[in-house]
């Protein structure tokens, strides 16, 4: 039996038609239908088309209860899923620790031969 959630997506000019396939999701009203009719043309119909931010709802069809909008996919496009915390919140960690590797790698490059091997056998680092 399909269940039915109810997501918001928010950006501009153009709307990613393809992800309302790939998510199973259809417009939640017609007034959000009409957004996307708006965004999905081949030109921006003015630059506020382009510039402004537009939250459309949508319903998605889950196949199973635990099924959920294709976050990355959806920012892939330019558009967001502010509801999905759990994919923000690994984002939000994968970015600390690029920055904190980043630091590493800059700290470690200031050292000798020496001094850098004897760090990074405390480290467990090649």
């Amino acid at each position: 039996m399909a269940h039915e959630l109810v997501y918001t997506v928010t950006g501009s000019w153009p709307f990613p038609l393809d992800m309302l396939r790939y998510d199973r999701s259809r417009a939640a009203t017609p007034e959000d239908q009409s957004k996307i009719d708006a965004l999905s043309s081949d030109y921006a119909a003015n630059r506020e088309a382009i510039r402004d931010e537009v939250s459309i709802t949508l319903v998605m069809q889950q196949m199973h209860k635990f099924a959920a909008p294709a976050t990355a996919r959806w920012e892939s496009f330019g558009w967001k899923v502010p509801s999905d915390a759990q994919f923000y919140a690994s984002k939000l960690q994968e970015n600390r620790r690029k920055e904190q590797d980043a630091i590493v790698e800059t700290a470690l490059k200031k050292l000798t031969p020496a001094e850098r091997e004897a760090i990074e056998q405390r480290m467990d680092r090649p």
